[in-house]
């Protein structure tokens, strides 16, 4: 699953946007252009999932700060989604055969009007479209095999005077109706006054919650890791780093993640001979490696040096941790100009299995990322946020055949031209 377009209207900086996104997206822009802005949004629909839109409007500042500060009510604040998401649903018993439905694409759009006074909002849009093929099947012994497609439709779940409205678009040929797909308890369900579709079950079945709820922004902190963590964190990573050692402790104690691990490291630390985690008697855990330098003796996490401990929690971000959609701030710090070009190859590899975002002001970064990948944040003179890529701009064309670098143009804010 990834999201391959997003539009925002009335979002903190941005009055309008409407970006594509592929497996790998790099961000960069000057400082205040709205590159955290761009992050919020997919924060924002993580915390929706989790937390509820209440609390997901608080934690972005409450309505005052979600919103875009010229905009403000005269506008509905407006988010769309569009996913792939190719997923086997469900298979029905008919009279025809067993009919089967695969979801395709995915279409999420929601909009907030806002009161003209005070900080309260209600919900004047909730929709979703899945765009299905349906199939059918034919069981051969235990396994259960496509035999044809019978063609695409759409299964339409949207919000109508607080209930639920369900509208099927299905092909002719199947002879599927709205009581052989949604459940009987989910047909006529009334909708709480702030509880979008995203946070209900007509959004898990299929389990689309995979694309928002699993969205990690790791932003590092070289410096927690440092410490002693206790044995009982949690077993995924934080987004900071902080519980790098509890993660450590779990690929380590599996032979083949070990090797894996190791020679991820490997490859961008030459010097260094082995990774461990060692265990105290008040139930902590410390990371600790050994470097060619001094063979004799492991290093505990303290002494580590700041670069090599990003460098570790990124690999660990990449590869081990199973979030579909991944956001990384400013991978770069710490670590060496000479080193930057396979940080980019790893997070280009590991974006074949997972979609990748990554925000940045290193040039060196820029230079490796390939122009197609590479999305520009800047203001207009109104001050909104704007998102465009340099790919497409045939003025940014000329002058790489004149031999500039892409990163030239962008320490010399030519990208905007």
């Amino acid at each position: 699953m990834s999201i391959k377009r997003i539009e925002v209207r009335n979002f903190k900086s941005f009055k309008e946007l409407k970006i594509d996104l592929g497996k790998f997206n790099v961000i960069i822009g000057a400082n205040a252009s709205g590159k955290s802005n761009f992050v919020h949004i997919f924060e924002f629909l993580r915390d929706i999932t989790t937390s509820g839109l209440d609390n997901a409007v608080s934690l972005q500042g409450g309505v005052e700060y979600l919103r875009n500060m010229n905009i403000r009510v005269s506008e509905d604040l407006f988010i769309k989604i569009v996913a792939d998401q190719e997923f086997g649903w469900l298979g029905r018993r008919t009279k025809a055969g067993l009919i089967g439905i695969k979801t395709y694409e995915t279409i999420y759009e929601f909009a907030l009007r806002f009161n003209k006074r005070g900080s309260g909002f209600r919900i004047a849009k909730d929709r979703l479209n899945q765009k299905c093929r349906f199939i059918r099947l034919e069981r051969k012994g235990k396994k259960i095999e496509e035999k044809e497609i019978l063609g695409k439709g759409e299964i339409l779940i949207s919000r109508s005077n607080g209930k639920v409205k369900i509208d099927l678009n299905i092909p002719p040929k199947v002879p599927l109706k709205k009581e052989d797909i949604i459940p009987p308890f989910l047909r006529e369900e009334k909708l709480l006054e702030h509880v979008l579709l995203l946070e209900t079950p007509y959004f898990f079945i299929p389990p689309l919650e995979g694309i928002y709820s699993e969205i990690s922004i790791y932003d590092f902190d070289p410096k927690l890791p440092k410490k002693a963590t206790p044995i009982t964190g949690k077993a995924e990573l934080e987004e900071d780093g902080s519980n790098l050692s509890i993660i450590l402790k779990s690929i380590t104690e599996n032979k083949e993640k070990k090797r894996k691990l190791f020679n991820l490291v490997k490859d961008l630390l030459p010097f260094v001979e082995n990774l461990d985690v060692e265990k105290f008697a008040d139930k902590s855990l410390l990371f600790k490696l050994k470097e060619s330098y001094f063979k004799a003796q492991y290093l505990p996490a303290s002494l580590i040096s700041d670069g090599t401990i990003n460098m570790t929690a990124l690999i660990v971000a990449l590869y081990f941790e199973k979030k579909p959609f991944v956001i990384i701030e400013e991978p770069e710090r710490n670590i060496h100009p000479s080193l930057i070009s396979k940080v980019v190859e790893m997070m280009k590899d590991a974006s074949q299995k997972k979609q990748i975002v990554v925000t940045t002001h290193n040039p060196e970064f820029v230079k490796y990322a390939g122009l197609e990948n590479i999305l520009l944040v800047y203001r207009d003179k109104d001050g909104f946020s704007l998102i465009s890529r340099p790919a497409d701009k045939e003025e940014v064309k000329s002058f790489l055949k004149n031999d500039i670098g892409i990163e030239e143009l962008y320490i010399q804010n030519l990208l905007e031209v």
